[in-house]
């Protein structure tokens, strides 16, 4: 009897310990994640409400990517105190092709940037719905890097879509401006 009081309060004592370690356990994150999550990133859908409700009002994303392959999405909404810098920010990552990074970046309207009067050359193109957009990259002599950006305006909002430039040959300006056409 005294085996058995002591098998009970032990098992009971086990399940404790493993079903309180288990409640309190992280989920699972891949560690190419875990920086992006300690410096505000998630999931995209959970971004774009946190910016809509911010903004108050909504948020559309382009249906279409790149045709290249990405292992990760994250995105974070910046809600700046002084409503300066509010931006949606996304990035669809890589984890072993680092060269296969796209960027979406989407700001409010009344906080857009001007692109117009930077120095570097750029491309006006026309969207389908005959707005404007302005196309130019980033990368420069001097540095291997870089992003070739399309950037636009639609429904109160400016976007950037950014990828990065070492991938041009696989991702043009025509590609860009047919994700920059498939936002409703």
């Amino acid at each position: 009897m005294i085996k058995v009081k002591v098998i009970f309060i032990i098992t009971v004592i086990y399940c404790t310990i493993f079903l309180t370690s288990q409640a309190n356990a992280k989920p699972d994150v891949p560690p190419f994640e875990e920086p992006y999550l300690e410096i505000g990133y998630k999931s995209i859908g959970e971004a774009i409400k946190e910016c809509e409700t911010a903004n108050q009002r909504e948020l559309q994303l382009p249906i279409k990517l790149p045709p290249i392959q990405f292992t990760h999405h994250l995105s974070r909404c910046v809600n700046d105190t002084g409503n300066y810098n509010d931006e949606l920010q996304i990035e669809y990552l890589h984890e072993t092709q680092g060269k296969n990074h796209y960027k979406i970046d989407v700001r409010p309207i009344e906080q857009r940037i001007n692109f117009e009067n930077s120095r570097r050359e750029k491309k006006k193109l026309k969207l389908n719905d005959g707005s404007d957009a302005l196309y130019f990259s980033t990368k420069n002599s001097k540095s291997k890097g870089g992003f070739n950006i399309l950037v636009f305006e639609k429904n109160e909002w400016q976007y950037r879509l950014s990828v990065d430039s070492r991938i041009e040959n696989q991702v043009k300006p025509d590609v860009l401006i047919g994700i920059a056409n498939s936002l409703r």
